[in-house]
């Protein structure tokens, strides 16, 4: 049975449900979900990512990482845990300049760690192949959805690289660096619409009577969202919209509980704004175009912009954060206009064009460079990361 089919027959036993439910259940459902068994990634896929563009991106985000160690005094091995790794792309540029650079930050050659919280046998395989080579590891479905650590290998500059479902199966051993790169947007959304008549309702998405066909409706607000805490939305006029991600806070909560208990900081690197919005951003994207998120089920990238000022509020206690700021500002501070420069001086030229489309779509103000944001989580008693002191 497709998801929508699937949806559609639960909708007519149980009635409409949240946007939140449909992208769930679209995005993870583990037979049929978009990123278990259908997501692309790159050029000929339905979305690109900073990595995939160039090994630059990797590159600065491990020179942060060792800054940070260097500046927190850590003495411990380091280790890193990556939400979302895709193709395993980020995760192989961090760790091949790690081990070039590293020992010129901590005077000795790192031992690495890496966890990848991944929830997609199609990327596992992907990442495994990049970061370890070839292998006889057969991961299934089951295997991800039921075992807490459900594959281990030694891979590239002797990493140990760990597999896991859930950011709660990674043990609590010593400092990590958290990276989160188009994490967050994926995450289910609620959305709200304040109306004259009957206040805040949530929208939600029905199907019609006769045929498996889905449309948006709405629905009266029900206790388990409620709006009474938001103090930013009291006195909202009518036609009043905003999007709502209570697992992104519970997930941001979750990495200030192990930052404040065993150290570390964690980057989050996304599209958003850093205050409350009235555009609803739910959309979808296949073969790199915008389509209705509410048709293809299962077969393209669902996907809201992620708001920087709810996270930065569910941050506990012991954990500041830090920005967010334009990822423009964040690559210049860490020098990526010099490592292109070295870059473009020491490629062929026909590729040439390649490095300076690179560096404008990263940093740029009309493409990434200001519509992605780069959040910092750590914790309060260590110093203040670079590229985001005040």
């Amino acid at each position: 049975m497709s998801i929508l089919a699937h949806l559609c027959r639960r909708i007519r036993l149980t009635g409409p449900v949240s946007v939140a439910e449909l992208m769930q259940e679209v995005i993870a459902e583990p037979t049929r979900g978009y990123y278990p068994q259908a997501a692309r990634i790159g050029h000929k896929g339905d979305f690109i990512t900073a990595p995939e563009l160039t090994p630059v991106f990797g590159e600065i985000l491990a020179a942060w990482s060792l800054l940070y160690w260097q500046q927190a005094k850590y003495k411990t091995d380091i280790q890193f845990t990556e939400l979302g790794p895709g193709r395993g792309t980020l995760m192989r540029d961090m760790i091949e300049t790690v081990g070039i650079i590293g020992p010129a930050f901590l005077g000795h050659q790192p031992k690495l760690t890496a966890n990848l919280v991944e929830i997609s046998e199609q990327f596992v395989r992907e990442q495994e192949k990049l970061l370890c080579g070839e292998g006889d590891t057969r991961v299934s479905p089951t295997d991800i959805f039921e075992k807490e650590k459900y594959l281990a290998r030694t891979g590239i500059h002797k990493c140990k690289f760990r597999w896991y479902s859930l950011l709660d199966h990674i043990p609590r051993s010593g400092p990590s660096i958290y990276i989160m790169n188009e994490f967050f947007d994926a995450l289910p959304v609620h959305q709200f619409q304040k109306t004259a008549e009957k206040g805040w309702v949530e929208i939600m998405v029905d199907c019609d009577a006769d045929q498996d066909v889905l449309h948006y409706t709405t629905y009266r607000t029900g206790k388990a969202i409620s709006l009474d805490h938001r103090e930013d939305l009291l006195g909202a006029a009518a036609g009043t919209q905003f999007e709502y991600s209570p697992m992104s806070q519970r997930i941001i909560q979750t990495l200030c509980d192990r930052i404040s208990e065993n150290g570390g900081a964690a980057l989050i690197i996304d599209y958003g704004e850093n205050e409350l919005t009235s555009e609803l951003t739910f959309r979808a994207f296949r073969d790199h175009r915008q389509v209705n998120p509410l048709e293809d089920l299962g077969l393209c990238d669902l996907t809201a912009d992620v708001n920087f000022r709810d996270l930065s509020q569910s941050v506990g206690e012991g954990v500041t954060a830090y920005g967010p700021v334009a990822q423009g500002d964040f690559l210049t501070l860490m020098g990526i206009g010099e490592r292109f420069k070295q870059m473009y001086s020491s490629v062929p030229e026909e590729k040439r064009d390649a490095v300076i489309h690179a560096v404008d779509f990263l940093c740029s103000t009309d493409q990434m460079g200001a519509r992605f944001k780069v959040m910092c989580l750590a914790r309060s008693s260590d110093p203040v990361p670079f590229c985001f002191e005040p």
